[in-house]
């Protein structure tokens, strides 16, 4: 059977790279990194196991923990970003009205920071957040390497730039960089937000946000925590997230545990997804009516300038 492009599987041979005992931490670049996890996902996988709505929890490659600084990364997935640049995921945009009130949110918590300027979006998806700056009066991009959400953010008529980053097209300097969610996903989170520091303008702020490992549901629920999934290669918690910021020349300003906003039909049936079957919920449609706020104090944000120079 011949597989279209977007459901092409990318074989083990290019997701499972042998594991070299000498590859060292992402962050700290210590070579003593320990397997804690051994991988539980097929030994191919496709763009579909990367959709931003999966609901398969407690699926990933093998994760090494760093034995210096403690953070947890995925070495064995390869190349990604093929997934991402093939990703397609209709339940997203299904969620707009409860994403927009989310990332009205993260822009609120900039507002003190930098009141106006230019903003660059990183992992855009199909504009979100992008669509809301605008309205509070940013100069605001984004930049998304899936083909199909940045279709979606074209349809909304929002400026999205179709790629990764960083990105030839982009005109740094920026006032506000965010990184909503996206972190997590990078093999080389030093090169990006190295890059960050190098487009955020001097007197600019950066906002990230990411799940926190170190978080009481992660401790809890060990492995089978719901940010455990396989498009999820890099763990972070406070500790690992400041150094890899401070790292670099990324100065911390401020850090909180951001809440978002969900149907109730979706939260319900997620929800279910970690209920014993015996117990699962009703899920009527009048749920999808209501929308209901929600913080499980299990992710990090932060907002970061540049570090001052002497």
């Amino acid at each position: 059977m011949i597989l279209k492009k977007s459901e092409r599987a990318y074989q083990s041979s290019s997701l499972y790279m042998s594991f070299d005992r000498n590859s060292s931490c992402w962050i700290c670049e210590c070579e003593n990194v320990t397997q804690v996890k051994v991988a539980n996902i097929p030994s191919s996988v496709t763009a579909k196991d990367f959709t931003i709505t999966d609901d398969h929890y407690g699926f990933t490659a093998s994760i090494y923990q760093c034995q210096k600084c403690g953070f947890m990364q995925c070495h064995d997935m390869g190349e990604v970003l093929p997934f991402y640049e093939e990703l397609e995921d209709s339940l997203y945009e299904q969620g707009r009205p409860e994403r927009t009130k989310m990332a009205r949110d993260l822009l609120k918590s900039l507002q003190n920071f930098q009141p106006c300027g230019r903003l660059l979006d990183i992992g855009a998806g199909s504009g979100m957040l992008v669509e809301e700056a605008l309205k509070m009066g940013y100069q605001a991009e984004g930049v998304e390497p899936s083909r199909y959400l940045h279709g979606l953010a074209q349809e909304h008529k929002l400026p999205v730039q179709l790629g990764a980053f960083p990105h030839v097209k982009l005109n740094p300097p920026y006032d506000i960089i965010t990184l909503v969610d996206v972190i997590e996903h990078f093999p080389n989170p030093m090169h990006i937000l190295s890059q960050v520091n190098t487009m955020l303008s001097d007197t600019g702020v950066g906002l990230v946000t990411t799940p926190d490992v170190g978080s009481f549901f992660a401790r809890i629920m060990g492995f089978n925590w719901w940010h455990y999934r396989t498009a999820h290669i890099g763990y972070f918690d406070l500790k690992t997230l400041t150094r890899a910021l401070t790292k670099s020349g990324l100065k911390p300003l401020k850090v909180s545990r951001p809440g978002w906003y969900f149907s109730l039909d979706y939260l319900t049936i997620r929800l279910n997804k970690i209920l014993p079957s015996l117990i699962c919920l009703p899920v009527p449609k009048i749920l999808g009516k209501f929308t209901v706020p929600l913080n499980l104090f299990d992710s990090l944000l932060i907002v970061f300038k540049k570090e001052e120079m002497l």
